[in-house]
């Protein structure tokens, strides 16, 4: 009797001893893979937060410390599509970000990129994805794969972004930005440069209002618009050309929109 019992005892300790060891292996090994989760993973929660609008392709890396590009999509699609369908930009992204935070359901991280000495800091949690003040300067890019109407007018220009502290909540973006295209030209006209344009964005309740003013050039463009997550984007606008490059413009003119007097009229959306 003491002897079967006794063996019974060694097996159970056996036996757990064989558990504690699978678990162990299995806590190591997720560990492991969290450590070196790989920095594509970065895409699918910058995919979460702004609902595909931004992406990031040719991630090198790590989760924790990774470097890829942003690639915008075409806000007005449907489906986005995969990273790299949209424009990525020119200047590399780089990364870091700390564990002990992800414990609490938080995330804490700093953002820095090509030619830009100051890093930006990120933090959020599930719910909602805060954005330091920034600032970023780009060269001459080709703006037609923003989709429409950019794809119909083929512009590049030299872009500068400035926006103060952003909170993202169901990819829509709480706050002001600004976005100056400069030197604008097309591929659908000689004239060079068309003009240099400002847009502001001013993100509140779930709602994104924009403007459009010319700062200078041949072609004027003015317009006003919104956008939120369930409506997507509306947007009219007025534009002309003054000077003598105006007969110049005409077909341009002709091609983005439609005539309604002097000025043809830009109307993206409902």
């Amino acid at each position: 009797m003491n002897a079967a019992r006794d063996r019974g005892r060694g097996e159970g300790r056996g036996i757990a001893r064989w558990i504690f060891v699978l678990l162990a292996g299995v806590l190591a090994a997720a560990a492991s893979a969290v450590a070196f989760a790989p920095a594509s993973f970065a895409d699918l929660a910058l995919e979460r937060a702004t609902r595909g609008r931004v992406r990031l392709a040719e991630a090198e890396g790590s989760i924790w410390h990774g470097a890829g590009r942003l690639v915008l999509q075409d806000v007005t699609a449907d489906d986005a599509g995969p990273a790299g369908a949209g424009m990525a930009l020119p200047s590399r992204v780089r990364w870091r970000l700390q564990p002990l935070p992800l414990v609490l359901g938080l995330a804490q991280a700093s953002l820095s990129f090509d030619g830009s000495p100051a890093a930006i800091p990120i933090s959020g949690s599930l719910s909602e994805l805060r954005v330091g003040a920034g600032a970023l300067d780009l060269p001459d890019i080709d703006l037609s794969r923003l989709g429409s109407p950019w794809n119909t007018i083929r512009p590049v220009a030299s872009v500068s972004l400035r926006w103060d502290a952003l909170a993202f909540r169901d990819g829509v973006p709480e706050g002001r930005a600004s976005i100056e295209l400069r030197d604008t030209a097309s591929a659908m006209t000689q004239v060079r440069p068309l003009g240099s344009y400002r847009i502001d964005v001013v993100g509140s309740g779930g709602v994104l209002a924009l403007s459009l003013a010319t700062l200078g050039g041949a072609l004027q463009l003015q317009g006003s618009g919104r956008f939120t997550a369930r409506t997507g984007l509306s947007f009219n606008a007025q534009a002309w050309a003054d000077g003598p490059q105006r007969p110049q413009l005409q077909s341009l003119l002709a091609l983005i929109g439609r005539r309604e007097g002097e000025r043809t009229v830009i109307r993206i959306g409902g």
